[in-house]
């Protein structure tokens, strides 16, 4: 079987390159799949030609995403183009996932199967530049590996990780895209305004990944103004427990979990939360631009007391340091945690 798959390497240099593979290979194939980060105008009409040829008497699926605005809307409203003129052939998706990042390339014929993976982007520059490179594998379509490959292209296709491309979702991008600065990747809540359902981030296992910890704090509630802006570019009012902004940390990440000393509510307390999502406005905010939603972990709370401080002076944490928002180790952690849940006598 191994004498069957050839491997080559696209170096993206003179003629080794990515354009003229994939002119040479769509045409022949009678079915092409696409997924990737990114796509501009000018890449797609690289393989405009190519991607009309298989069309007339194939298939082709297109699947790209909005992760970090790069991908252009006269790209997507030119593959809206060859969608509707190729009467079905052409299909195109938009990817529920926040931060899409493939780069595949499949083209099939009647036994055989041509897969190209590697850091090339439906760009001009990811198409022709030297800085980019891919390996290309001819096998049978019969091998498990293909197999397994065209199955994570069908998980990506699948309605429930991708939405088909509409004259309305490319409008809102443009909108939002023309905003200043361009996020560096859109929130859930952003996404599902562009697209028009909710977005759909899948994590690996992190079974053996350590947490990481944190103290906060939080006194005053965040301006009405902030409050606005939150609701217009997320949805986490509806999917979260809360929020905050102004002091929050930009090197929080999702997964994260903080211990907050909430100094704003009339009975002060202690309470332990997971970090679900992060985002950095589009606008200012008159509460800063970076913020984080949050979901609270079980019965980890105690209210403010001489003994939560006598707990917590033995890490440092003294009434007058409490407003510092700190990483904690391991064994800081632990403490605070059994600290927090004990019954006050």
């Amino acid at each position: 079987m191994a004498t069957n798959i050839s491997f080559e390497i696209i170096e993206n240099r003179g003629p080794n390159n990515l354009r003229d593979v994939l002119r040479a290979k769509f045409p022949k194939a009678t079915e092409v799949c696409i997924a990737v980060a990114f796509v501009t105008e000018s890449g797609v009409h690289e393989i405009i030609q190519a991607l009309r040829q298989v069309s007339a008497h194939g298939k082709v699926r297109f699947v790209t995403g909005l992760y970090q605005s790069v991908t252009e809307p006269a790209a997507l409203r030119t593959l809206l183009k060859l969608q509707q003129a190729s009467r079905g052939n052409l299909s195109v998706r938009l990817s529920r996932e926040p931060k899409f990042h493939r780069k595949i390339f499949l083209a099939e014929g009647k036994s055989r199967a041509t897969a190209i993976i590697g850091s090339s982007n439906l760009t001009r520059e990811g198409l022709n530049s030297g800085g980019e490179l891919d390996v290309m594998v001819s096998l049978p379509k019969s091998t498990g590996a293909y197999k397994r490959l065209k199955d994570s292209f069908e998980k990506d296709w699948d309605k429930r990780r991708a939405v088909p491309l509409t004259i309305q979702q490319i409008a809102k991008y443009e909108r939002s895209r023309a905003k200043t600065p361009i996020p560096p990747s859109y929130s859930q809540g952003q996404l599902k305004r562009i697209l028009g359902t909710d977005p759909k981030h899948e994590r690996s296992s992190s079974t053996n990944k350590a947490a990481r910890y944190w103290r906060d704090y939080f006194e005053s509630h965040v301006k009405p103004r902030t409050e606005k802006v939150i609701e217009e570019e997320t949805n986490w009012d509806e999917v979260y427990d809360g929020w905050f902004g102004g002091n929050v940390s930009p090197g929080y990440q999702e997964g994260d979990r903080v211990f907050f000393f909430d100094l704003n509510s009339k009975r002060k307390c202690v309470y332990l939360v997971e970090i679900k999502e992060t985002t950095r406005t589009a606008v200012p905010t008159p509460d800063g631009r970076h913020f984080a939603a949050y979901n609270c972990i079980g019965m980890y709370r105690r209210n403010f007391s001489q003994g939560l401080w006598k707990d917590t002076k033995t890490l440092g944490i003294t009434e007058s340091e409490i407003r510092k928002a700190q990483k904690l180790d391991s064994v800081a952690a632990k403490h605070l945690m059994r600290s927090i849940q004990k019954k006050p006598k």
